[in-house]
Formats: structure tokens, C-alpha cells, sequence
């Protein structure tokens, strides 16, 4: 059995305003890339919400180098949460249990962005958050995903691999996804050309995000699907449809959404998904997008259904999951 259920979830943002780019000729190389990113994703802006962020700084300087202190402390209080919505008995068998720990991030080692002085927090930022390991009793296996837009389906698919085979009892997966200006841009700038996109603004959140996968009955049950290039290289929603009738709606995550709307002709389809676009409600968070689908079925759900959540990369393919809901 491929499917998971995710037993207990956890996602926190910033409490910070949102504050809109402008680019400098002191950051030439930053600024080459975010006209770019403008023009690939056919915006006019781009605004960003991050952790950290002193109002007491020069506005168009502060969400550069924001106090990293409280991102990390934000990863702290998010593993808190998904922990303590647990019930009591789950919390003491998931601490008894053979329990495995996914860290995942976009950038890898990021820390190089930072002001930081300590090595200890370089070590929580690039490679594992050791105070985590603690708090969930793990003592089996432990590692780092980093896949840029897409860390977090691969950090999924390996847990998916891991309670399927019966190799551990609970998969606890720590995303987080720091909103650096400069990676930003890069990777906006290398998806397709955007055109049929309305011209608006992009906006980036940083947000950090705790799961806790069993095989143990929930409310939400998830199975990821394969990697697939339609050979096209088109993506419609006959593509993304075409197994599964059942889906009810359909989440997109990243900012180049037109790749779904290219043919007229599917929505002529009276059983056409909803199809919501998860970076234009939420803000885009990088490879943690695709989790802010669980956050509108808890908000919006009101009757059982199955989810279809899509990643786009830009080579025109995309990684998926499905997800099983009884509100």
C-alpha cells in the first residue's frame, strides 16, 4: 500500500508586513536577475515577507539581511505544534516508535546568505536541526532534501517509500523555505515565459512547515504519484485529469499557472476540477507551495473529496500527490 496519512501538521509566517523590492545598482547581479524574474513571470512587483525583518533598517535594505534568530526559532515552535496536535497516546508511540526525520529546504547551504557568528546555527540552517531530533525522540535515521521548488515532493515520495515498506512507524518532514532575494529570482526566472499571466504583483512568504506521516487512519490520506513530461510539453488539465475522474479540485503551486489554462477546450468539461492556484492565494513559499493545499482543506473543506496538488518545473513537467479529505 503506496498511500500515507498525515496524522498532524504545522505551518507558521511571518507576523511581519509585507515589503516591495526595489532593486539597486549596489546588487547588480540581484537586480540583472529580478528583471528577469519580472519579465518570466509577468509581473510589475515583487513583495516579500519575511522572518526577521527590523523596521529600525533602511526599508529597501532590511529584507536583504533580516535576523535569522527568528526563523530558526520559528522551526522550533512549528515541530511544537505539529507535535502537540497530536493526542497524547499518539505523541508517546510516536516517541517509542521508529521514527525518521526529513529536513528539507530549497537552497542547501544557505547560511552563506546570513549574518551569522554562530556555528552552532550554521549547523541548524545547512545541515540538521539537532534540537528537533530531540523533541521527536528520533534515533533511527535522520537526513537533508535539498531540491530548490521541489524538496519538499521529494522529501514526501521518501517517506511514502519508507512507511509503505514498512520500514518505519512515523516520518516526521521539517521544510522550511527561506525567502532570499537573490535565489528568488534566480529560479523565477528559469520557468517558462509567463504571458497569458495578468500582469500583477509576485509575492514571496517565508514559511516554515512541520509533518507527521504514519499509516495510521487521519483525516487526510496521500499518496504522491511519478514524475511525469507530457510530450507536449504542455500541461492541461486532460493531462492532469486523465487517470483519475474522482479529483474534485486541483492545486497548483508556483508562479507560472498558465501552463494550465493554454487549452480552451478543457473547460468546456462539465466535471471540471476547482482549480486553485495556491501562490496567488497564499504567497508563493518555494518547495513548501505544495503543502498550503492541506491549509485550504482544513479552511474550505466542507464535504469529503480528493485533492490533486501540482508542482510545474521548467522543463514543462510536474510532480504531483493526491490527497484523500473527510472533513
Amino acid at each position: 500500500m503506496n498511500k500515507v496519512y498525515l496524522s498532524s501538521f504545522s505551518v507558521i509566517e511571518p507576523e511581519e508586513e509585507f515589503y516591495l523590492y526595489y532593486p539597486s545598482w549596489l546588487n547588480v547581479w540581484e537586480s540583472h536577475l529580478y528583471n528577469r524574474a519580472i519579465k518570466s513571470t509577468n509581473a510589475q512587483g515583487w513583495y516579500f515577507k519575511r522572518f526577521g525583518c527590523d523596521k529600525a533598517l533602511y526599508a529597501r535594505e532590511m529584507i536583504r539581511k533580516p535576523a535569522y534568530i527568528n526563523y530558526i526559532e520559528a522551526m522550533e515552535q512549528a515541530a511544537e505544534q505539529a507535535l502537540q496536535q497530536l493526542v497524547a497516546k499518539e505523541r508517546m508511540r510516536l516517541m517509542k516508535s521508529r521514527t525518521a526525520f526529513i529536513y528539507a529546504d530549497a537552497w542547501g547551504e544557505s547560511g552563506l546568505f546570513e549574518n551569522i557568528t554562530s556555528a552552532l546555527h550554521v549547523a541548524v540552517i545547512d545541515t540538521l536541526p539537532k534540537n528537533l531530533l530531540k523533541k521527536f525522540s528520533v534515533k533511527e535515521f535522520a537526513c537533508k532534501v535539498r531540491g530548490e521548488q521541489h524538496a519538499f515532493m521529494q522529501a514526501l515520495r521518501m517517506a511514502q517509500d519508507y512507511l509503505s515498506w514498512d520500514v518505519f512507524d512515523f516520518v516526521v518532514i521539517c521544510v522550511t523555505y527561506r525567502a532570499i532575494p537573490l535565489l528568488v529570482f534566480s529560479t523565477a526566472e528559469s520557468v517558462a515565459q509567463d504571458k497569458s499571466r495578468d500582469s500583477q504583483m509576485n509575492i514571496s512568504v517565508e514559511r516554515v512547515g512541520c509533518f507527521i506521516f504514519s499509516q495510521r487512519k487521519s483525516a487526510l490520506q496521500v499518496e504522491c504519484g511519478k514524475y511525469a513530461l507530457p510530450a507536449s510539453h504542455k500541461i492541461t488539465l486532460d493531462t492532469l485529469c486523465a487517470d483519475n475522474a474522482d479529483i474534485t479540485q486541483l492545486a497548483v503551486a508556483g508562479l507560472s499557472t498558465n501552463l494550465l489554462y493554454r487549452q480552451g477546450a478543457d473547460n468546456q468539461h462539465a466535471s471540471m476540477p476547482d482549480i486553485i492556484s495556491l501562490s496567488e492565494k497564499y504567497g508563493d513559499s518555494g518547495c513548501l507551495t505544495p503543502a498550503l493545499g492541506w491549509i485550504y482543506l482544513d479552511r474550505h473543506a466542507a464535504s469529503s473529496g480528493k485533492m490533486r496538488t501540482v508542482m510545474p518545473d521548467a522543463l514543462g513537467g510536474y510532480h504531483y500527490f493526491d490527497t484523500r479529505y473527510e472533513p
